[in-house]
């Protein structure tokens, strides 16, 4: 039992017994200091020993290797050797999140957290709202876009003020309260500027698209000795990099190969504008008409020939498709539309534009310290994608005579040029921008106790504000002027009265049209425009005592007590588009509003046991406790306690245990019926049921009458739509136990530390996928249940046979989630009559990670849901670093490893094994290889210049490539595995200047 073993482990540790405990790298709060860094004391010659200091994950000052908790320490520095431009490119490469897809730049065609071009941090793949980031120690609000705003987005924290950033690799809801689940990351600013700065930075790959520019600059002053104010400013640019702006990004391919050969035996494209067979991209299928009588589609003819279907439906220049042909070597082939040159312009990573500004004052007075910080950023994204348009064209004339049921109900006559019902699929451009003003406040008051009072003690009380202020805007189809007869007659706007569709005003058979050459007619007829707005808004009181109690042999009792309270809130208003349903084929949701608040006490005690004892050079036992009562998500207490064992200068032990907390997001209880759309083939178990080996999907799903070879139908799309849990949902909760070594051998500078790690979640919030709900109806022993009520199908004589629609994915308590893992740290620092030579690496292995939703077979029927290792979450990253100091140069060679991940187990067959595709035996890429990548940089300081100059990903490895039916990909880029390097090589040059 594993909860049994760690428990055992910590108690032994309390009693005496040598244990593991994890490490980290102290860091000085310099600015100039190494990417991780030991603070050594004056200590005895040739021992290493650490002077106290405040870290992040305690109340108290101590010493950063004395912490029960592990913790990593990364300098600004990294990002100027490395030619990282801003905040998430230096905390989401981090061994501790490149372990799992971040929430990044690369996802403006799907429905995201906080909205398009927001960035936030996931530590251990354990979600971005259970990773709590700080500014300073203290809470910044959450700002974004849309109803899902939860997580910070690190896109306002500007590069430019970060001195360093501390990560806590462990619990520590403790200290800070909600969402400090996984890990904390505390980004620490600098506090002083002792000249005027000016910053500039450039990155610029070398192939065209994706070029970063940045520009800052700070100024210090004083006033006196009592007062020091700071101001900074930034601006910083990413240029759009299109998707066919690199070759692994813009060609989706099946990508098939033969067993034997190792030969490509994807389809051939022999569609009407092929310019080779070979040419088999996918980016987008369109310029096809389907008659929904006689099933066939029609497509540009090769030969330029009209054919007419069986009806005798036809287009000029058309005729029925070859879904899949076959030459006579057996070699298939198709005749759709996959791509087009128009296709080029879509983005992959979008246009982003900050602008930032940053002012600090610390004052003293009277024996009091006033800090203050005043942060202002805005953020603009622009995207430009295509999206197919789908609708179905009435009409009265039919294959069966006049039917005026097939007509339109405010023009029953109406008939298309083929005399039938038909669904066009043709291409929509897409433009949105999205803006955020992001207004951050901060003010403290600290000091001690009149002379003779409490002594050794001390008091502090904090306040934030922040305040984010977002508009997104774009084009839209609207379902009013889209023609689509399969809205006619139903109440799309929700209000009880079925509302009308009238025909569509151009002709959607018109060849320029299905093509997309007549995109702007298409445009100015179905097109519209809206904006929506978004406010989060958290204020936040805190106030601590901490000091002395007590001495004890080993030393004094320390004790830190607070109180806080934080209060919260939400309101996004969607664009009257949206709110109105008038709009085709796109998310919709009603405005998110409500708020929280929470009252919160805690504690912190330090007890040192032993001091300077044989093999006890230094014990002591960390406890700390939190209770806390929200308005909504209930009230509990939580607790942690840690122990020290630092054995003599070569040998620490050390490890904690703790319980956390995750209070729902405002999202997460408020959210209004937010819409989408899923592909049928991705969420009914029912396609293909006679193939599978699962009891309950094959007895369920031919009990509601589905042919066991269902196909999926036109392979359309099911909406879906997500809510929020209100009064509802709990608090999830959570445990975390570490365990590690650290050595500091006294014959050379070199750390080396090792932790082991645990993490359980227990009624993780979630809102349940289509796949999820689908599949609890039909992969269960009772049916039907409660989630078949959650969705419609239709049934077998309707035009779309089968069809899932409206589908209602609830947010509840329902998932848990446990993680098993090993950190490793090691530093080693040498000076030789060369220089001073740094070597640093750092790695994740994760062992184990679990998301059970009402127990591990509830929708697969398989046993293990352990989804390590998984294309997304490879169980092994890492990062090294090389460095060589001699005089006023720097050079230093850096390098990041992923992992293999695999996405086999996914799949009922061996898809690592050879499969049937079209008829021959082949070869699917389920996997993406382990792959290093490699940079390099030389810098030199002068007086008041500072230059930096290098090359990343300097061998421009491309992200590895799988079969396009393996995941959601661009390219055959999987969009789920952002460890990966998308821009490609690329040279950067910081330049620095002081006055």
């Amino acid at each position: 039992n594993k909860r049994l073993f760690r428990r055992s482990v910590f108690g032994s540790v309390a009693v005496g017994a040598l244990v593991i405990s994890g490490a980290a790298q102290a860091q000085d709060a310099d600015a100039e200091s190494e990417d991780v860094l030991e603070i050594i004391d004056e200590a005895p010659q040739d021992e290493s020993r650490q002077e106290k200091i405040v870290v992040t994950g305690s109340l108290l000052a101590r010493d950063s290797f004395s912490s029960s908790s592990p913790i990593q320490v990364i300098t600004a520095e990294v990002a100027t050797l490395e030619g990282l431009v801003d905040t998430a490119a230096l905390l989401q490469g981090s061994s501790l999140a490149s372990g799992s897809t971040q929430l990044n730049n690369t996802f403006q065609n799907f429905v995201t957290n906080g909205g398009v071009g927001t960035q936030t941090l996931d530590l251990r793949g354990c979600g971005d709202t259970r990773t709590l980031v700080l500014v300073d120690g203290k809470r910044p609000g959450a700002s974004g876009t849309r109803g899902a705003v939860s997580a910070l987005d690190l896109n306002v924290v500007p590069q430019s003020i970060i001195s360093r950033v501390e990560i806590l690799k462990d619990g520590a809801s403790t200290i800070y309260g909600s969402d400090a689940v996984c890990g904390v990351v505390n980004i620490i600013t600098r506090d002083s500027v002792d000249d005027l700065e000016l910053n500039f930075n450039v990155t610029q790959p070398f192939e065209e698209g994706g070029e970063q520019y940045s520009a800052s600059a700070a100024w210090g002053f004083e006033l006196g000795d009592n007062a020091a104010f700071t101001l900074s400013a930034e601006y910083r640019l990413s240029e759009e990099l299109d998707a066919s702006q690199r070759d692994y990004l813009s060609c989706p391919r099946d990508l098939v190969r033969d067993p034997q050969t190792g030969g490509l035996i994807d389809r051939l494209n022999y569609s009407a504008t092929a310019t080779d067979p070979r040419n088999t991209c996918s980016n987008l299928y369109h310029n096809t008409a389907i008659d929904l009588f006689s099933g066939e589609r029609l497509v540009p003819s090769p030969d330029g020939v009209t054919g007419a279907t069986a009806f005798g439906g036809s287009i000029p220049g058309y005729r029925p498709r070859v879904g899949t042909g076959y030459l006579a070597s057996g070699q298939p082939y198709y005749e759709d539309i996959l791509d087009a040159a128009f296709l080029d312009n879509s983005d992959f990573i979008p246009r982003n534009e900050n602008i930032s500004l940053f002012g600090s004052a610390d004052v003293t007075f009277a024996g009091v310290e006033w800090d203050t910080e005043l942060l202002f950023s805005r953020r603009t994204t622009d995207i430009e994608g295509w999206r197919q348009f789908f609708p179905i064209v009435g009409s009265s004339q039919t294959p069966f005579g006049v039917l005026p049921q097939y007509g339109y109900i405010a023009d029953p006559t109406y008939s298309n040029d083929m005399n039938s019902l038909v669904q066009i699929v043709a291409p929509f451009p897409t433009t949105d921008k999205v803006e955020v003003d992001y207004f951050y406040g901060s003010t403290s008051f600290s000091g001690g106790f009149a002379p003779g009072v409490l002594d050794a003690w001390s008091w502090k009380i904090d306040g934030t504000y922040s305040r984010g202020e977002g508009t997104y805007e774009g084009n839209e189809i609207l379902i009013s002027q889209s023609g689509d007869w399969n809205y006619d007659g139903v109440d799309y706007n929700d209000d009880g009265v079925p509302d009308l569709v009238g025909p569509p005003t151009i002709n959607l058979l018109d060849p320029d049209i299905l093509s997309g050459a007549a995109v702007n007619d298409l445009v100015a007829a179905i097109g519209g425009y809206q904006t929506g707005e978004t406010v989060y808004e958290q204020t936040t009181l805190t106030a601590v005592v901490a000091g002395e109690l007590f001495e004890l042999p080993a030393g004094p009792i320390g004790l830190g007590i607070g109180a806080e309270y934080r209060e919260f809130s939400i309101d996004d208003t969607p664009g009257e588009l949206t709110q109105s349903g008038d709009i085709w084929g796109s998310s919709t949701a009603g405005p998110t509003r409500g708020e929280n608040t929470v009252t919160e006490l805690f504690a912190e005690v330090e007890v040192p046991i032993f001091k300077g004892q044989p093999f006890a050079e230094d014990v002591t036992f960390n406890g700390s406790v939190r209770g806390f009562e929200y308005d909504i998500g209930g009230s509990d207490s939580i607790y942690k306690v840690g122990l020290n064992w630092q054995v003599n200068p070569i040998l620490r032990a050390r490890s904690s245990f703790g319980t956390s907390y995750r209070a729902p997001a405002l999202f997460e209880l408020f959210l209004q019926d937010q819409t989408g759309f899923v592909s049928q083939t991705s969420v009914d178990p029912c396609i293909n049921w006679g193939d599978t080996t699962n009891q309950n999907i094959r007895t369920n799903c031919a009990a509601a009458g589905i042919p066991d070879d269902f196909t999926g139908g036109l392979g359309g799309s099911a909406l879906i739509t997500t809510s929020g849990g209100g009064d509802e949902l709990e608090s999830e909760s959570g445990e975390t136990f570490t365990a590690g070594i650290i050595l500091t051998p006294t014959f050379a500078n070199l750390n080396i530390a090792i932790d082991y790690y645990e993490v359980e979640i227990q009624d993780q919030i979630t809102s349940l996928s289509g796949a999820q709900i689908v599949g609890g109806c039909y992969a269960t022993t009772t049916f039907p249940n409660d989630f078949c009520d959650l969705f419609e199908r239709d049934s077998a004589t309707s035009l779309t046979p089968f069809q899932l629609d409206n589908i209602q994915a609830l947010t509840l308590n329902v998932d848990s989630q446990q993680q098993r893992g090993i950190d490793l740290e090691v530093r080693y620092e040498e000076d030789f009559n060369f220089g001073t030579l740094t070597v640093e690496t750092s790695m994740n292995w994760a062992l184990e990670r679990y998301i059970n939703v009402f127990g591990s077979d509830f929708v697969s029927g398989v046993e293990d849901n352990d989804f390590n290792g998984t294309i997304g979450y490879p169980s092994v990253v890492g990062d090294a670093n090389i460095r060589l100091d001699r005089g006023d140069w720097t050079y230093s060679w850096f390098t990041n490893f992923v992992g293999r991940q695999d996405n086999n187990r996914n799949f009922n067959d061996d898809l690592n094994e050879p499969a049937a595709y079209f008829g021959l035996e082949g070869q699917y890429k389920v996997f993406t290889e382990a792959q290093f990548e490699h940079g390099a940089s030389v810098r030199w300081t002068g007086d008041t210049w500072t230059i930096t100059g290098g090359i990343r990903n300097i061998f421009d490895e491309a992200p590895p490539q799988v079969s396009d039916i393996i995941q959601t990909s661009a390219g055959n880029t999987p969009l789920s595995a952002t460890a990966y390097d998308y821009r490609g090589r690329r040279a950067f040059v910081s330049v620095s200047k002081t006055f």
